[in-house]
Parts: C-alpha cells; structure tokens; sequence
C-alpha cells in the first residue's frame, strides 16, 4: 500500500505532507517528502513494524499513531476511511512480521536442544501445527494481494520465498 499522509514533526511543529510505502514483506513503513522523491528512492525515514502497536488518536477521526521501541509516530490521513484502509493494513503487516519472527525464533530454539523420542514427537507435532499457520497466513496475504496489473511482482516472489524459507526451517527440523 502506498499514498499521501501526514506525519507530525517536532522540528517544524506541525503536519508535514510525506507520501508513505508500506513494505509488508520487510515489515517496514517507509516516508518520503514527495511520490517524485519516492521514485527516485531518496527516502525521508521509515517506521519499522515489528512489536508495534498501532492506534487511533482520539484527537479526530483521521488521526493514527504507530509506537514501536519507546517512540511514538503520528499521523493524519484525509479522512476516516483513508485511516481505516492504512490502520488495516499496517495491522496486518504488523502481525505478518511479529508472528513470522516469533515462530522462527521458537523453531530456532527447538533445534538447539537434543531430545528424547517422545520429545522429538512432540515437537514434530508443534512444528506442523506452526507449519499449518504459516500457510493459513500466506493463503490470507495471497487472497488480500490484488491481481493482474496491480499486483506488484516483487511482493508476491518476497510472500512465497518467505513461505519456502518457513517451510525448509521446518523440514529439516
């Protein structure tokens, strides 16, 4: 997802025009001070989305804050079905990214132990069940990813490698 919002700055105190991209397979929420900058790759900052917490402002209805890492972020969409379409869709790439990570760690840590037979079983069970909310969320990512023209190709290729590298974590377990 990508367009125009605003984001509060401390420096200028007050809201500034930014045209944001969201990253769902990085989890990152990149600004730029124009779409022109964007093309260009010349990027203002980015907002990282892991362990973020996502809310709304209770100052209006077109107001979000995101709060990653003891900073809080603010920003104001046009209105409040543009802020709705956004606090979705970070939520979602938020908890995209969380879940992924949290699961390779868990599987990062059962690999490290031996284990006796029945433990191993367990695990292997464990394991599947990771497996099958691994492709529960790439089937809802997949069906929430437009097709034909607005399909961008790179999210696609970075939502199937990142299932591929799960599953290989999985099979050699």
């Amino acid at each position: 997802m990508e367009g125009p919002l605003s984001k509060w700055t401390n420096l200028v105190n007050g809201w500034q025009y930014r045209w944001f991209v969201l990253d769902i397979s990085l989890g990152v929420l990149s600004y730029y001070t124009s779409k022109e900058k964007m093309m260009r790759g010349d990027r203002r900052g980015c907002v990282k989305l892991k362990n973020a917490q996502v809310g709304i402002d209770d100052e209006d209805d077109s107001t979000f804050t995101i709060t990653v890492d003891h900073k809080t972020f603010h920003f104001q969409a046009r209105n409040s079905d543009e802020r709705q379409k956004w606090l979705d869709a970070l939520q979602e790439a938020r908890d995209l990214h969380t879940q992924n990570y949290a699961l390779l760690n868990q599987t990062n840590r059962l690999l490290e132990h031996p284990c006796s037979l029945s433990e191993f079983d367990r695990r292997i069970v464990e394991a599947d069940a990771f497996l099958q909310i691994l492709i529960d969320q790439h089937e809802q990512l997949v069906s929430h990813i437009p097709s034909s023209d607005e399909c961008r190709p790179e999210i696609m290729g970075a939502v199937t490698f990142r299932m591929q590298v799960s599953q290989s974590h999985i099979s050699s377990y």
